[in-house]
């Protein structure tokens, strides 16, 4: 028995070792700097034994600890434990039977927090912490010296968060250690030291964990020549464009010695000045207008034909009579007799403003009329009296 308890013991300090080795190593998600994340523990409780399935009465307690977080759930620290401790009663077989003696337990805990495992708040309010323990027990006794045993076990912290550096630590915790700690006969039996403490725990500096840089890719050189390559060929793409600017410049300035009002042929590349023979007159006669349904203005192409009409067809020295008519079909007479008017006097005005026409010499009349067909009835004739 006493074989497997010092080897399940070397087990668990080795385990203790891989849990640091393997959280330096990985950093998992979030890490911190070696000089961060360091923490004191200061707290007083009681200490028992269980031996033989009785309890001996409870005795004073102290701890102090040291510590660090090496990630958001896994920590470790060192520690002591104790002041002194009372055995349970057996005169025949303890050193002074139920006398007090002092009791100092120096530990090494692996840390485990639970929350953080899954998520990681730096402010959190409570945090549960498991811990797993070894540590050697030094125990001496007045007029019997001191004996000492290596001892395992673990504990429950709960932690709460009371200031940005200070939590509240309870804390349970319970170690097995061989008889042989107090026992003169030994018979390689184990004992059980529990300890219940509060206390406090100051974070020593900056607490909070950052997600690591992450590390600069090396570029593939393949990908390298490949981009070094589509840079000359746009290079190439971008001195054809360029000439063919300077193409087009020239060009444009051969168009800006061109004269506004002339008519130009174009011919082996230059522009040479082209005349152009008198327009036909056309003879006098009733020239149309078409208007849209319900409008008293007419479109590109109706005011592109009233332009015609205006420089080719009549002359600013005759008498003309402006026609302006709806159609009786659609709406009211009274609203198709101001349509009529408003369409007549609407061409007037362009002919007035825009052409110099003598407004004495235009007179205007309106008129709704039917048609088979509604567009044929939404129109404005000019013709020479």
């Amino acid at each position: 028995m006493k074989k497997a308890f010092y080897t399940l013991s070397l087990a668990f300090t080795f385990l203790a070792a891989g849990t640091f080795a393997q959280a330096q190593e990985e950093k998992s998600v979030l890490s911190g700097k070696a000089s961060e994340h360091w923490f004191i523990g200061i707290g007083g409780g009681v200490n028992s034994i269980f031996d033989n399935g009785n309890f001996a009465p409870v005795q004073p307690a102290a701890q102090f600890n040291f510590g660090k977080w090496v990630s958001p759930a896994i920590g470790l620290r060192a520690g002591y434990n104790g002041i002194f401790a009372q055995a349970v009663a057996q005169p025949e077989t303890w050193w002074s039977g139920d006398q007090r003696f002092n009791y100092n337990l120096v530990h090494f805990d692996a840390l485990w927090n639970l929350r953080n495992t899954v998520t990681y708040k730096e402010k959190r309010v409570w945090n549960p912490v498991l811990y797993l323990r070894t540590g050697a027990i030094l125990a001496t006794a007045p007029g019997n010296g001191h004996r000492w045993a290596f001892g395992m076990g673990g504990g429950f912290a709960n932690m709460f968060r009371v200031g940005e550096h200070v939590s509240i630590s309870l804390d349970l915790s319970a170690v097995i250690a061989s008889e042989r700690l107090f026992r003169n006969n030994n018979s390689g039996r184990f004992v059980t030291y529990p300890t219940a403490s509060l206390g406090l725990v100051f974070d020593l500096g900056h607490r909070r964990f950052r997600r690591p840089a992450a590390p600069v890719p090396v570029p593939d050189p393949n990908i390298i020549d490949k981009l070094q390559v589509q840079l000359e060929e746009s290079d190439a793409r971008l001195a054809l464009a360029q000439s063919r600017i300077g193409k087009l410049q020239k060009e444009n300035a051969k168009l800006d010695k061109l004269q506004d009002g002339k008519t130009y042929s174009y011919k082996s590349g230059e522009f040479k000045e082209a005349q152009i023979p008198a327009p036909v007159t056309v003879s006098a006669q009733a020239e149309i207008l078409y208007f849209g349904q319900g409008k008293t203005t007419l479109d590109e192409r109706e005011l592109a034909r009233l332009e015609f009409y205006a420089q080719n067809t009549f002359k600013k020295s005759q008498k003309l009579l402006i026609s302006g008519c709806a159609d009786m079909g659609t709406g009211s007479r009274e609203i198709n007799q101001r349509l009529s008017r408003q369409r007549a006097e609407y061409v007037k005005e362009i002919l007035v403003k825009q052409f110099g026409y003598n407004p004495a010499l235009i007179t205007t009349q309106s008129d709704v009329i039917p048609s088979t067909s509604p567009i044929k009835g939404r129109i404005v004739t000019i013709e020479v009296q």
